[in-house]
């Protein structure tokens, strides 16, 4: 119990024992990896597709539903809200492994023959943990990272292990699976496990918090210059912005080695020793990426009475908050918000044509018969890694460039949006024009585009939330929010892009017709994505103009102060006219 200041906290059993603020980072990131295993649909959806005998519509529906799981995370949020983050994970772990753990026996042929709806449920329910896992990691590090100037480069680093995850734990498969199913097992251990691990030290109660962090001497803060000139200034103590600024850097490399692999396993014909090198070079990427944010950064975990009573109410933060002009709207009100229905219609449309692409990308291989060869799937699995390069990159960049601007006060998180759909809306134009003779080239530069512009408006989501609709009920709100793009994926994904490959397959089920597969569902997707540029500029001018009322306000204020003390002055020092 917490009583005063000085009261003393009620000591639960000793071995509980809650994560630092930078090893808190470090958990989440592996959750976010386990979590983007959702992207690794295009590797087993062939043999579910064989297994169950299902059309490409059936398949991509099942897809869809994992993703719909994935987004529509308000039963996680609430839970969040309620529990907090440790509890979360906890579930989030559970729901994966039991989700994953379904889907193996499906393909295993343990389940019987009649389990299409099953193989459903299941992705639901892996895409729910993911969504729930997700939602306590982020809210885990907004807690430890109070300073909102940098939540954009933490949201940009956590969402990019999401978005990195199918890239490097697809080429675990290339090195060591040769069979889907087999690999469906192991994910859904290491999936389900991560989480599960991370829930016994990540999060601490409402009422506590974590001691502030030793002050890191200015000489070794290193700077941009000590990076540039010493190898091993990088993985010295550093500030908060340094470490952040040198994890992206780390995470950077790691997408962009990744995407190389690609390269290289293509060149090799598939070598497994080029696999497996580049395997270890990932590794130790991210064992650089790790050691750098916990380098000098204390003790990594701290006992319950070593840290600090805080208000459980939070009503300081709050106080905080309004006035800085971040309210705090409930999910009730939430549905009487404006704000609210031209980001969800937006997000909707933007993100469901990327989730078009990434369901589709083994059948978008598929259908152009030159490509079908003994390295068929690993051009199919090139791109998947390309596609993962390309998500964490739009991640990352999209973090730094919005923390820079909306700093400097030149663009809003909005404005910034806006640019992301018009990203979007390129890359499905690269993929309308898709040409029947020299396909390669457009699919690498379109599924590189939307990639990007998947993963930044994917940051966007819970950013956006935060920025319009405040902290307080930051789970909940994400969850409902999250229904968007799982409806898009739906229909833009399973109905339109379905309908459009079942109409020009010769038997309904395999499209070999080259880029006419797809190519409407390119261009509707072209459409809509202009549609939500469209919607988020609206979004960005209403808010634009939020933030210059609180600003105007705000110097009203300090004027009237201002005034009023000079008045002070005047009546204690006597006018010079009297």
């Amino acid at each position: 119990m917490v009583d005063g200041p000085h009261s003393t906290v009620e000591m639960p059993p000793t071995r509980r024992r809650y994560a630092s603020k930078w090893l808190t980072l470090v958990l989440c990131e592996a959750v976010m990896m386990s979590s983007g295993t959702l992207y690794l649909f295009p590797i087993y959806s062939p043999s579910l597709k064989r297994s169950l005998d299902l059309t490409q519509e059936q398949v991509n529906f099942i897809g869809s539903c994992s993703h719909f799981g994935a987004f529509f995370s308000v039963f996680g949020g609430l839970f969040f809200d309620s529990f907090g983050a440790r509890a979360t994970l906890g579930l989030g772990g559970a729901l994966k492994l039991i989700g994953l753990g379904l889907t193996y026996g499906i393909l295993a042929g343990s389940l019987g023959n009649n389990t299409q709806n099953l193989a459903a449920f299941a992705a639901w329910l892996f895409g729910t943990g993911c969504s729930t896992s997700l939602t306590a990691s982020l809210g885990a590090n907004y807690a430890t990272f109070r300073d909102r100037t940098v939540h954009g480069r933490l949201v940009g680093l956590l969402l990019s292990f999401f978005g990195l995850s199918s890239g490097v734990i697809s080429l675990t498969y290339d090195v060591f699976f040769t069979d889907p199913v087999s690999f469906v097992k192991y994910v859904a251990v290491c999936a389900g496990g991560v989480d599960l691990l991370s829930a016994s030290v990540v999060g601490a109660p409402k009422h506590l918090a974590l001691p502030p962090e030793e002050t890191i001497p200015m000489g070794n803060t290193g700077t941009a210059h000590d990076c540039k000139t010493s190898f091993r200034a990088f993985f010295q103590p550093a500030s908060q912005e340094s470490k952040l600024t040198r994890g992206q850097a780390a995470c950077a490399m790691t997408a962009t080695a990744t995407a190389l692999t690609a390269v290289l396993l293509a060149a090799s014909d598939s070598s497994e020793l080029t696999a497996i090198v580049c395997l270890l070079g990932i590794t130790w990427l991210l064992g650089a990426q790790i050691y750098t944010l916990l380098v000098g950064s204390g003790k990594l975990s701290y006992k319950r009475n070593e840290m600090e009573a805080v208000d459980a109410t939070g009503s300081e933060q709050s106080k905080r908050d309004l006035a800085k002009g971040f309210t705090q709207i409930t999910p009730t009100q939430l549905f009487f918000s404006f704000d609210f229905y031209l980001l969800f219609v937006a997000l909707l449309l933007g993100l469901g044509s990327g989730i078009t692409v990434i369901n589709n990308l083994a059948q978008m291989v598929s259908a152009f018969p030159e490509l079908q060869s003994d390295k068929a799937g690993g051009f199919s699995h090139g791109l998947l890694k390309l596609l993962a390069c390309a998500n964490t990159l739009g991640r990352l960049a999209s973090g730094s460039v919005s923390d820079t601007l909306s700093s400097s006060g030149k663009t809003t998180r909005a404005e910034f949006t806006v640019w992301l759909f018009i990203a979007m809306a390129g890359g499905m134009a690269v993929l309308a024009v898709l040409p029947d003779g020299a396909p390669s080239p457009f699919l690498v530069l379109g599924v590189s585009i939307i990639g990007a512009s998947f993963g930044a408006l994917f940051w966007a989501m819970p950013t956006l939330v935060m920025e319009l609709f405040g902290s307080k009920h930051f789970g909940a709100n994400r969850g409902i929010v999250g229904l968007s793009p799982a409806i898009g994926g739906w229909l833009l994904s399973t109905k339109l892009a379905g309908a459009v490959y079942a109409a020009n397959a010769h038997d309904g089920v395999e499209c070999i017709e080259k880029s006419a597969c797809y190519r409407t569902s390119w261009i509707c997707n072209f459409f809509v994505s202009v549609v939500a540029v469209g919607l988020c500029s609206v979004l960005a001018r209403r808010d634009k103009r939020r933030q210059n009322n609180v600003s105007g306000k705000q110097m009203g204020n300090a004027g009237s102060s201002v005034s009023n003390t000079g008045a002070q002055y005047h009546t204690r020092q006597g006018s010079p006219f009297q």
